[in-house]
């Protein structure tokens, strides 16, 4: 009853506040092109209605829009033609549409998780320690190493304690 209206004149999709919220927040973005392909494909194993075929619409104009918009963008900074900035957008955007294995119907998301955490697992065990450089680094990192230490953290603690409980001992004699 007390819920605002739209205009007469509004399009579609201004009927469904979140969806343009997220709209305006990703406008010039290479996200928002990927966002609107997502939901465009996404039916939740069924489970999801779909949108009116007059957002859907929308969002596909916007979405156009949208990669022309940063095809001029591009297209002015670095000083070639509009059907180069134009080409470079559309094959960076089919890139990293290729890119995710969650968009892929046929694979499994537990296996994806899988593997995306098996690489990161065998990255972070190749990656060597970065060497501080200069002496306050090398210092600054000791410090830190000491300071973080188990050994160090539990004697602390037991310091901590100590200092905190032994009044209540020495308050019993």
């Amino acid at each position: 009853m007390n819920a605002p209206q739209p205009d007469a004149d509004a399009c579609p999709l201004e009927s469904i506040g979140h969806l343009k919220q997220k709209v305006c927040l990703m406008w010039g973005s290479a996200e928002l092109d990927i966002f609107i392909g997502r939901l465009l494909m996404d039916s939740r194993d069924g489970a999801r209605k779909g949108l009116p075929m007059p957002v859907g619409a929308d969002l596909l104009f916007l979405a156009k829009t949208n990669k022309i918009i940063r095809a001029i963008d591009l297209m002015r900074s670095e000083k070639i033609q509009f059907k180069d900035a134009f080409r470079i957008v559309d094959e960076g955007d089919q890139k990293r549409l290729e890119a995710d294995e969650f968009d892929n119907p046929l694979v499994s998301r537990d296996t994806v998780v899988k593997v995306r955490n098996e690489e990161l697992r065998a990255t972070r065990a190749q990656r060597p320690a970065p060497k501080p450089d200069g002496f306050a680094a090398r210092i600054g990192h000791l410090v830190f190493t000491v300071l973080t230490s188990k050994a160090v953290l539990f004697l602390i603690a037991v310091a901590l304690t100590v200092k905190l409980l032994w009044p209540f001992f020495m308050a019993g004699k």
